[in-house]
């Protein structure tokens, strides 16, 4: 990958995502399916050239040939200087001119059939590159399967779109132009994966594929086609997600620091929804008014519950105070909240991306090294956002409730170490964004 390295390092090498193992030959492969089967792994391909230098716009093609029985195959690959996408063409033998072992129905009764091999190791060590699994678009449904889930093989059936390995931020994939199936093959700490088309009946079979081995970009994907654009999967409120998204792209042809971008996000969300937190604020504070006199209510009704919940409501009838609505305004923000979570975890604009200071990666954990030691720095202020934020808000009137907030801090301090800096810039300046609202209502509001 030309525009992406192994690290963020000056130095670090372009990433590669053909991924070496042992136990599992290299992608791209090609299998002859009958009563037995037979791959190109042992065959060695001539080239038609040494060298293919491509730029901007320019396109061009390599041809690899081998033979097996004395028939050729042919693997005809195309090239775009500036595009992902990669053509490719499988010639194989006509089935009078191949072993009739090669041609008669498989063992469990399947037609003769021509598989391109898909393969990929697991690596552990680096986390954008962790493996996250194979992954097809079968009847266009997007079909993904976990590493640790993979413990038998197991076949995908139906119309095949595309077929091949997610990555955090990359996809591996091929595109055929006809398939029925997908197979799964779990071979120690790697995946083989091999897409399948019937053979026909007479004449060579030509297989046409588009690969795509790149990036999860959207606008990339989606030019590619082929359904590669649903590879990057943003959970239920993706469409959310999306138009978020494009208000970071915007900001960031201004800025150029996607930090500043995410922090300029936050800011204008905070201010779509400043009614909603106001409205919310303002009930919570109705809602503390109240307690002293709920307290009564339950301490003389104690032994009679449906008497209490009678005096209760009574309470709030006359109060003109609703209990759910320091909530409702909150759970209209949860889809934004949950669509931009899945964004700031998925983008891939944020690898490697600096933010500044100690802040060179925003999609890594941010650490600041002092004497040898990594301190999570904006970690701990969330944490002690958080803490101030809850102090400014309206108490519950219930003790335990109060008690299980006061963890809350600890709890999120401890989840958000291991998360992405841009995540937390967002979430520390969401906070910080709560805390100067809620200290303003507190001067704005009447006691």
């Amino acid at each position: 990958m030309k525009n992406y390295r192994e690290t963020n390092a000056p130095d670090s090498p372009p990433l590669s995502l053909v991924l070496p193992a042992p136990e599992i030959e290299l992608p791209l492969g090609v299998e002859l399916r009958g009563a037995r089967a037979w791959r190109d792994s042992a065959q060695v391909y001539q080239a038609d050239r040494s060298k293919l230098s491509l730029a901007g716009g320019d396109t061009g093609s390599l041809v690899l040939r081998t033979t097996f029985e004395g028939q050729p195959i042919v693997k005809r690959f195309t090239f775009r200087g500036d595009k992902y996408p990669i053509d490719l063409v499988v010639e194989t033998p006509a089935p009078d001119s191949l072993p009739a072992e090669l041609t008669q129905a498989t063992p469990d009764g399947k037609p003769a059939a021509v598989a391109l091999l898909l393969t990929r190791a697991r690596q552990k060590e680096q986390d954008d590159r962790t493996f996250e699994g194979p992954a097809a678009l079968i009847n266009d449904e997007l079909v993904q399967t976990s590493f640790d889930d993979l413990e038998a093989p197991e076949v995908l059936d139906g119309a095949v779109e595309w077929a091949g390995f997610e990555d955090h931020y990359f996809l591996v994939a091929a595109a055929p132009e006809r398939a029925v199936s997908v197979r799964l093959l779990p071979k120690g700490n790697a995946v083989e994966e091999k897409i399948l088309t019937p053979r026909a009946a007479s004449g060579p079979t030509n297989l046409t594929f588009t690969l795509y081995f790149g990036p999860k970009d959207r606008p990339i994907l989606e030019a590619a086609g082929h359904g590669f654009a649903k590879g990057l999967d943003l959970g239920w409120f993706a469409p959310i997600a999306l138009i978020l998204l494009q208000v970071l792209e915007f900001s960031h042809r201004y800025s150029g620091n996607w930090g500043v971008d995410i922090i300029l996000l936050t800011v204008l969300v905070k201010i779509l929804f400043f009614p909603l937190t106001r409205k919310s604020f303002a009930s919570m504070r109705d809602m503390q008014k109240v307690q002293p006199e709920m307290a009564r209510i339950r301490e003389k009704f104690k032994d009679d519950s449906q008497k209490m919940n009678t005096e209760v409501m009574e309470l709030y009838k006359r109060h003109g105070v609703n209990p759910l609505g320091g909530c409702l305004p909150m759970v209209l923000q949860i889809p934004v909240f949950i669509g931009l979570y899945q964004l700031l975890q998925n983008t891939i604009q944020l690898r490697h991306a600096p933010f500044g200071f100690w802040v060179t990666d925003l999609a890594a954990p941010e650490r600041l090294m002092v004497l040898g030691y990594g301190i999570p720095v904006l970690t701990l202020l969330l944490g002690a956002s958080m803490f101030l934020q809850q102090k400014l808000s309206p108490q519950a009137g219930d003790p335990n409730q109060q008690k299980i907030m006061m963890f809350m801090p600890v709890i999120f301090t401890f989840m958000f170490i291991g998360f992405p800096a841009g995540l937390t810039i967002y979430w520390l300046t969401n906070n910080l964004l709560t805390i100067a609202q809620q200290w303003w209502m507190l001067r704005a509001t009447p006691s």
